[in-house]
């Protein structure tokens, strides 16, 4: 969701159930196979895509099994569901936990119905349906054999939740205090307030209050410290990025976005990710095809299976040399978007001393573009003219003018466009273009940061913002100067 960031309910309930209700009925607990506790073992060190690659592959075996293993297939589902919506990818999350659910249904195991109606909660709030999120939350309510703390918790975890997906700030502040106040009364493992935490603090921060928002992260950062998990980590240092940088302490919002980066760029690989959800898909149409077709075709399909395997090695190989590229590339693209938003921070103060002295001293603003007479103003030397050229360019809403141009940039410089484009080619190496190009999209930087005055703000919003008229010239130009896409540096801040 554009705009908040979300601690997935999902992994909430992942080690929270440690102790989850024993099967009713009589149905036997059976063991998990070998890679079900291999998948699970990656799972806790958060190495997700392993732990993805092997339970899909367990899910497809279950599926065209005639004996199904109906606990570990649950739980199997419970897990996938989880890992897709670390991605982000809420909607097939969703999909398969409503499999997960239907099983739990059937075998009558209240435990796996109260675990995946949880996270079909959080999905479906991730997706904007709020209102399919409430059905399932009075369903939580109503379930039977589950301890009283536990479900009372959920259901005002998830009310305020749902409150934060309608925009009801109060309302979510309300509900998500009343969960923390469960775990305290029913004396529930103190590790659980940290869901709460990681969403309460964004109704100060949306509030202004900055200081209870601050307290509200130290609290999380000493609980997450307990769990140690790294997504954990990452969304509790993006938070103190955010309330450091609004706070004006600019070494403490460094120091979290340095962090921040470090703990997402280790969990995860979405390169990776879409590899294997991809071939999870492509296996499944493939056995499709296979049970209508296999009994008429049984030569013509050896034959085809040949021909996959061998196209199968060259996407793999083909895959692999991608991945590695794309790691390299976002390595230092990561890198890239430290120093400039280190280089944005610095020079914060001298802008605003320029513009201060440029309105005490009557300085124009850019109001229309005129054609610049080559010949008439007199030329300064090269240091002087360069002097003049910073100036203007110190000027955010003077460059950021969609009517900015090289004449307007030698009129407002007291110079000729020749000689301007003569100094900045000298200088810095560029052209005219390029050095503005650069400016602009340090400056969308600062905004897309800014999520006070520019969190509602879309792409084509903040390009307009800087000056460009065209989405698609911004998003080029912004991939050009930082080595990545707006949206993936929008998604980075929790845009």
């Amino acid at each position: 969701m554009t705009g908040r960031r979300l601690i997935y309910v999902c992994l909430a309930l992942f080690f929270h159930f440690t102790a989850i209700l024993a099967a009713p009925g009589g149905q036997e607990r059976r063991s998990a196979p070998d890679n079900l506790e291999q998948a699970r073992a990656y799972l806790r060190k958060s190495d997700y895509n392993s732990a993805l690659s092997i339970l899909l592959r367990y899910i497809q075996k279950e599926e065209h099994s005639k004996s199904v293993d109906t606990l570990n297939l649950m739980n199997a589902y419970y897990n996938v569901g989880g890992i897709y919506s670390v991605y982000s990818n809420f909607a097939q999350a969703l999909d398969v936990y409503e499999k997960g659910y239907r099983l739990s249904l059937v075998s009558g195991n209240s435990g796996m119905q109260f675990k995946f109606l949880n996270n079909m909660i959080g999905a479906g709030c991730n997706i904007g349906n709020a209102a399919y999120a409430e059905r399932l939350n009075e369903k939580v309510k109503e379930l039977k054999g589950v301890p009283r703390g536990q479900l009372l918790f959920y259901y005002c975890f998830n009310k305020g939740f749902i409150a934060g997906i309608r925009d009801e700030m109060d309302e979510k502040t309300r509900w998500m205090n009343e969960a923390v106040a469960v775990v305290d009364s029913f004396r529930l493992p103190g590790e659980m307030k940290i869901y709460p935490y990681s969403e309460v603090y964004q109704c100060y921060e949306r509030q202004g209050n900055l200081d209870k928002a601050l307290e509200v992260l130290q609290k999380y950062d000493s609980l997450a410290q307990l769990k140690n998990e790294a997504y954990l980590f990452a969304d509790c240092y993006k938070g103190m990025m955010r309330v450091y940088t609004k706070m004006g302490n600019k070494e403490k919002a460094l120091f979290y976005q340095n962090e921040f980066f470090r703990y997402t760029d280790s969990l995860l690989n979405v390169n990776e990710f879409s590899q294997i959800k991809n071939s999870y898909q492509t296996h499944e149409k493939k056995l499709d095809r296979q049970t209508i077709d296999e009994q008429k075709r049984t030569i013509f399909y050896q034959n085809a299976a040949l021909v996959m395997l061998l196209l199968v090695v060259a996407v793999a190989c083909a895959a692999v040399v991608m991945v590695w590229r794309q790691r390299r590339k976002l390595h230092v693209a990561y890198v890239a978007l430290f120093e400039r938003n280190r280089e944005l921070l610095d020079i914060e103060s001298r802008y605003r001393d320029i513009v201060d002295r440029r309105k005490t001293s009557g300085g124009d603003r850019v109001t229309d573009i005129e054609r610049h007479d080559k010949a008439s103003a007199p030329v300064p030397n090269s240091e002087e003219l360069l002097r003049r050229i910073d100036a203007v360019m110190e000027d955010e809403d003077t460059f950021c003018s969609p009517e900015f141009s090289l004449a307007v940039l030698a009129r407002l410089s007291e110079s000729n466009t020749n000689y301007v484009s003569q100094v900045i080619n000298t200088t810095y190496n560029k052209n005219f273009r390029t050095f503005l190009n650069e400016r602009r999209i340090k400056v969308a930087m600062k905004r897309m940061m800014d999520s006070g005055r520019y969190g509602a703000y879309s792409m084509q919003g903040i390009a307009e913002s800087v000056g460009y008229k065209s989405a698609s010239n911004f998003i080029a130009a912004f991939k050009k100067v930082t080595g990545m896409t707006p949206s993936l540096y929008q998604k980075m801040l929790g845009k």
